[in-house]
């Protein structure tokens, strides 16, 4: 699974992820929980010619439009991908309501004799990248609206497989507009290419401190090796 992660550099959000209005103040995020708002790209209108990217704040968590509550737990944050297709909270969105979720790094626990070892995984370029993401918006009987995401998850890579057997999908820059852009009749075999890990040797992971362990604790020391 995936149930942290960081976006650190949020200077060239808009420049990477093409999106053209510039509203939207994102911080400096190191420890990023599920149930926190942060900021997804999607696009506006995939089925126009001159469709533009939007990035929107969203709650880390999906909400299936047709629950009655929108609890326990805030919600959905993982999605697996092997099952995306046919489970009924994902099924509606990943055919109608992709987004990207941007991203520096995220953090996954090892298990080891000591406890458990908080390590974190980004590109060994350090740049910006994204995970595949899916979102619903429900709408609660009071008048509340909660958009909600949830980041899909595969099989691990040969860096990831000692530390975690899952792993979150990341996108290749070049696939980024295709998982905004396909259409949902189109989806299974955009699906069952992203089943394959991103490549190990992209990336590196190290372990960090297990202050990552709370989310109460969010500021760039989390990152230094230990």
């Amino acid at each position: 699974m995936c149930g942290r992660y960081t976006l650190g550099d949020s200077h060239d959000l808009y420049r990477r992820f093409h999106v053209v209005k510039d509203e939207l103040e994102v911080p400096e995020r190191f420890n990023v929980a599920p149930t926190q708002h942060m900021p997804v790209v999607i696009r506006e209108d995939s089925t126009r010619r001159d469709a533009s990217n939007r990035l929107t704040l969203m709650q880390w968590g999906l909400i299936p439009s047709w629950s009655k509550d929108p609890k326990p737990a805030g919600g959905l944050i993982n999605a697996r991908i092997e099952g995306v297709l046919a489970k009924p909270s994902f099924r509606a969105p990943v055919r109608k309501r992709r987004c990207l979720v941007p991203c520096d790094g995220f953090y996954e626990w090892k298990r080891e004799k000591g406890g458990k070892v908080p390590y974190y995984i980004r590109r060994k370029d350090k740049a910006l990248f994204a995970f595949a993401g899916i979102y619903d918006v429900w709408h609660g009987t009071g008048g509340e609206i909660i958009e909600g995401y949830a980041i899909l998850t595969t099989r691990p890579n040969v860096l990831m497989a000692p530390i975690h057997d899952r792993m979150p999908v990341i996108l290749d820059q070049a696939m980024e507009d295709f998982w905004l852009d396909i259409p949902g009749a189109d989806i299974t075999s955009l699906v069952a290419t992203l089943e394959n890990p991103f490549p190990a040797e992209a990336l590196e992971a190290f372990p960090v401190s297990t202050k990552v362990n709370s989310p109460k604790f969010d500021f760039p020391e989390l990152l230094r090796r230990e």
